[in-house]
């Protein structure tokens, strides 16, 4: 009987020690779990707040553009971020931070990304001067769907026909926004139409350096070839600024260089498939500085285009997070 019993009390000591241990094994996932999904929440806030940082750099660039040449308005955003960026070098490594985001395994590449960033934020700069800000940012939403086309044709990535059917839809989009061969046709709208194929070959390159070095080393090259390349023109578009004018300038320039920050931090926090969607609030911030400030609002061709060309995108990065999941 007593041996009886011995046997049952150390059957369920065993038992109680097995659950336990699985208990042990599973409530570090769940706290895993919870804290993945805090992180995320917290990427997903920052790339909010970058897209709003974006927003009022683009708010305030309409103004000065109004006063200042196109050049000068690039050379100082190009400054503060290259200073931006040499200075979190220094902060996270010291001296030697610096070392290391020069040093880059395809400078060739690097340059030519960088130059060709000129070229694609002038575009959108001309841009925003000459038209409003959130119908800029309406046919500027279209830049992932090209990117999704640009992948398949350029880095021969396999798109299935569900993602190509949403480039298609994203494109019929921005043809309602344009409204080619109708009385409501603006050919300013070919501006930001441009800038945002320009953006989808710059996003390429980008994929593309990133196989050789990692996003401080982008980042650096992203500042500082620029900033060397306007640096050759804008001598002869100087216009002196005011006290006024310096404040706007640095203004915008700030504005800008934190949104780059603020999108640095989010992907720290999370996967670029979980902060992506949420770039389309610029749009929102857009419209909403626009209507603050400028008094515009766009029409409701551009609002259905606009809704189309996000519904496309968001689609489109659906698509892309789940064959990422089926490869992993």
């Amino acid at each position: 009987m007593n041996g009886s019993l011995n046997n049952e009390e150390k059957s369920t000591a065993a038992s109680n020690s097995a659950s336990s241990e699985l208990q042990s094994q599973f409530h570090p996932t769940l706290q895993q779990e919870t804290t993945i999904a805090d992180t995320t929440r917290q990427g997903i806030l920052l790339a909010i707040i970058a897209m709003a940082a974006f927003s009022s750099g683009d708010a305030v660039v309409k103004h000065v553009a109004q006063t200042y040449p196109l050049p000068q308005l690039l050379w100082i955003r190009y400054l503060i971020l290259s200073v931006l960026v040499i200075g979190m070098a220094v902060y996270r490594e010291g001296p030697g931070g610096v070392v290391k985001i020069v040093r880059s395994n395809n400078l060739s590449l690097q340059i030519f990304r960088s130059i060709f960033l000129v070229g694609e934020a002038f575009l959108f700069t001309l841009s925003f001067k000459l038209l409003p800000i959130a119908d800029v940012h309406s046919i500027v939403a279209v830049a992932p769907i090209f990117v999704t086309a640009l992948s398949a044709l350029w880095l021969k990535e396999k798109v299935g026909l569900r993602r190509w059917l949403a480039v298609l839809i994203g494109f019929a989009g921005v043809m309602i926004i344009l409204r080619p061969g109708f009385e409501g046709f603006n050919e300013l709208f070919l501006l930001p139409l441009l800038a945002a194929i320009a953006f989808a070959f710059y996003q390429i390159l980008l994929r593309i350096s990133s196989r050789y070095d990692d996003g401080q080393v982008s980042q650096f090259y992203t500042g500082i070839v620029p900033l060397v390349v306007v640096t050759f023109l804008v001598p002869f578009f100087w216009v002196q600024p005011d006290f006024y004018g310096w404040i706007a300038l640095i203004a915008g320039g700030i504005f800008i260089s934190l949104g780059h920050l603020f999108l640095i931090f989010a992907f720290q926090y999370a996967t670029p498939s979980a902060v992506q969607p949420f770039n389309y609030t610029l749009l929102v911030w857009a419209t909403l500085f626009g209507w603050l400030f400028y008094k515009e609002l766009p029409d409701e061709w551009t609002i259905t285009g606009a809704l189309i060309v996000v519904a496309s995108g968001l689609y489109t990065l659906y698509r892309e997070r789940k064959r990422a999941t089926r490869q992993s």
